[in-house]
């Protein structure tokens, strides 16, 4: 049995220990709970938090008005850094009052919602646990308040593992599992297109959602035509055979089919996506004069993952973007981290940085460079390799893409570990 759950979690970063606050509300058979837990960074990052309060309340309304009323005041009392949340999520769980250390655990595999105030942490509740909102009539109410919820099982949520043995986390959007997002689309003609910077993890979402049935092609800039559909190879004895590329034979098989790095493949070659993807769902090749065109199977699907900006990038066609309507931004996934054991101090130079981009981009500025995932990884496997911290730190001043935002990048680091981290330069004779 399970327990829907929604919450926020927000941060002091000025405060003694970076205290960390987090309110959780929930149903309890016919009646609703509102609970609080508190603590330092520490005992956010262990799990540990203490319970401040477990009131029971009559209705939906009154949860969504407490939960909306404390987020007013916490961040008017310097808990700016928002960890995760508003967002809904499950927890295994019997009627009564859960364990707070089983509610931190949930909602830090969770992300922020950047954009968040009280009215979405109301909306939040009360889609969570009322059918319409209130003072609405069912003619009146938003789609979203009557929307199903996608979710996956329980299992998932503690991690998925992927066809290479890594674990990835299920994430939220729009209220929402992303896994779960992907694979009820599936049975649609609506297709997901994924951006976001490098290293942000958008190919994990797809291997999340189909595992081993996914069907995968990296694109780059000299992909062409035959890339995708298929092309004549020599046989031993002197003949040709035709071999389907990935594409054809997700078709055939009805199979989904993901085309990474989609915004380096040229123009005229991604085309060949265009009758896939328009309602028709059929492939003609050209080096097939004659043959009856490739008609797609039930279960075929398609994604596209890109990055935006970067060396070899290419802007993505409108005509991909519009066959493609499903657009989500993958950005950096730092519970993940987290969950992978990447050193906590190296997760809030990221965390700080994040805050500081979108604190930026908020006020109309460019924002500045935030780590991903791959790039807290590789400081973490720097660690691990007895390299020290100095090191691992160098390695996110390099991965620094953005010019301007490296000054930002050490200052980020100074102010957690109190020294100004240097890209690496070879000294004197050792």
């Amino acid at each position: 049995m399970s327990t829907t759950v929604a919450g926020f979690a927000v941060q002091d970063p000025s405060s003694p220990d970076s205290k960390v606050y987090a309110a959780f509300a929930y149903r309890d058979g016919t009646t609703y709970r509102f609970a609080t837990t508190s603590g330092g960074e520490g005992a956010w990052v262990s799990r540990n938090m203490r319970s401040q309060q477990n009131k029971t309340l009559s209705s939906a309304d009154e949860l969504a008005d407490i939960m909306a009323k404390t987020w007013i005041s916490k961040r008017g009392r310097g808990y700016q850094q928002l960890l995760a949340g508003p967002v809904t999520f499950e927890v295994p769980s019997a009627l009564g009052e859960i364990d707070p250390a089983h509610l931190v655990s949930a909602i830090s595999n969770e992300m922020p919602v950047l954009s968040a105030t009280d009215a979405t942490v109301s909306r939040t509740v009360l889609h969570a646990f009322s059918s319409i909102a209130p003072a609405q009539s069912a003619a009146t109410a938003p789609p979203s308040a009557a929307r199903t919820h996608l979710d996956v099982d329980a299992s998932e949520r503690n991690g998925i593992t992927l066809p290479n043995g890594k674990v990835m986390y299920p994430r939220q959007v729009a209220g929402h599992t992303d896994v779960a997002m992907l694979r009820h689309l599936r049975s649609t003609d609506l297709y997901v297109r994924l951006h976001g910077p490098a290293g942000g993890g958008k190919s994990t979402v797809p291997y999340g959602a189909f595992g081993d049935e996914l069907v995968v092609m990296h694109g780059h800039g000299d992909t062409t035509v035959a890339h995708f559909v298929g092309q004549h190879v020599p046989l031993p004895d002197g003949g040709f055979e035709f071999r389907d590329g990935p594409l054809t034979r997700a078709m055939k098989e009805g199979k989904p089919f993901f085309l990474d790095e989609a915004s380096r493949v040229p123009s005229e070659t991604i085309s060949v996506l265009m009758s896939v993807a328009d309602g028709r769902g059929t492939l003609n090749i050209d080096d097939l004069p004659g043959s009856a065109p490739i008609v797609a199977a039930d279960g075929f699907w398609m994604i596209i993952g890109y990055n935006e900006f970067g060396q070899g990038v290419r802007p993505l066609d409108d005509a991909i973007k519009r066959r493609f309507p499903i657009a989500i931004e993958v950005t950096a996934d730092f519970t993940a981290a987290e969950s992978s054991g990447v050193d906590p101090r190296v997760i809030k130079v990221a965390r700080n940085l994040h805050t500081q981009n979108a604190e930026d981009q908020a006020d109309g500025g460019l924002g500045t460079w935030v780590p991903q995932i791959a790039d807290l990884l590789v400081a973490q496997r720097v660690l691990d390799a007895g390299l020290g911290v100095e090191v691992a730190l160098a390695t996110l001043v390099s991965a620094c893409t953005i010019p301007d935002s490296i000054e930002d990048v050490r200052e980020a680091i100074e102010a957690v570990f109190g020294f100004e981290a240097q890209a690496l330069v070879l000294g004197g004779r050792a």
